[in-house]
């Protein structure tokens, strides 16, 4: 997604923007920005988070317990803290919706440069322009399917879409890595974008 995007979506959300998350972000941190932390991960990974692990980095935590990569689980935290109307697709059931025809609209919200190293089937870069016709002129029940890298920007767009009365949008999980290793591996994968 662009940096223009980027700024364009800030401005319109009415509640301020996520705080920034990496893999190097402790876990005692990811708690305070959200509260339902430790109980997600017990819930989602059965997992109890040891008093001494809280000091730890969510790279580490994951790597120990071989959960998914950091980037997943922290999508999946905000997932349970965000919009009710947005959806998560598996990369293999995103496949076979997309195989079978069914009307969705891909749109990709990575940026440029990432363009380039590939892109699902039939989608298309969110733009600023894009988005203005988007909200002026979409049918709010049209079937949208959005991704980025490993989904955590995708998330914040379909967020935004479902805030606005969008009632049918998904986010590909995982992004276009999971696409990579579960439904296309000549799609490469690669480095420099953590969400």
């Amino acid at each position: 997604m662009t940096k223009i995007l980027l700024e364009k979506i800030s401005s319109l959300f009415k509640r301020d923007s996520l705080p920034v998350i990496t893999e190097q972000s402790l876990i005692h941190e990811i708690a305070d920005l959200y509260p339902n932390f430790y109980d997600f991960i017990q819930r989602k990974y059965g997992l109890k988070i040891l008093a001494e692990e809280r000091n730890e980095s969510l790279k580490t935590l994951v790597a120990r317990h071989q959960l998914p990569p950091p980037q997943v689980v922290f999508m999946e935290v905000q997932m349970s803290n965000r919009s009710e109307g947005v959806k998560e697709l598996p990369a293999s059931e995103a496949s076979k919706l997309i195989e079978e025809g069914t009307r969705f609209s891909i749109l990709d919200v990575r940026e440029n440069w990432e363009l380039n190293m590939g892109s699902l089937p039939k989608s298309i870069p969110l733009t600023a322009d894009l988005l203005d016709e988007i909200l002026q002129n979409w049918e709010r029940e049209k079937p949208l399917l959005l991704y980025c890298h490993f989904g955590i920007r995708s998330l914040d767009a379909a967020s935004f879409l479902a805030d606005r009365g969008f009632t049918n949008v998904c986010v590909l999980k995982g992004g276009i890595d999971s696409w990579a290793s579960e439904v296309d591996p000549t799609l490469p994968r690669y480095e420099g974008a953590y969400c």
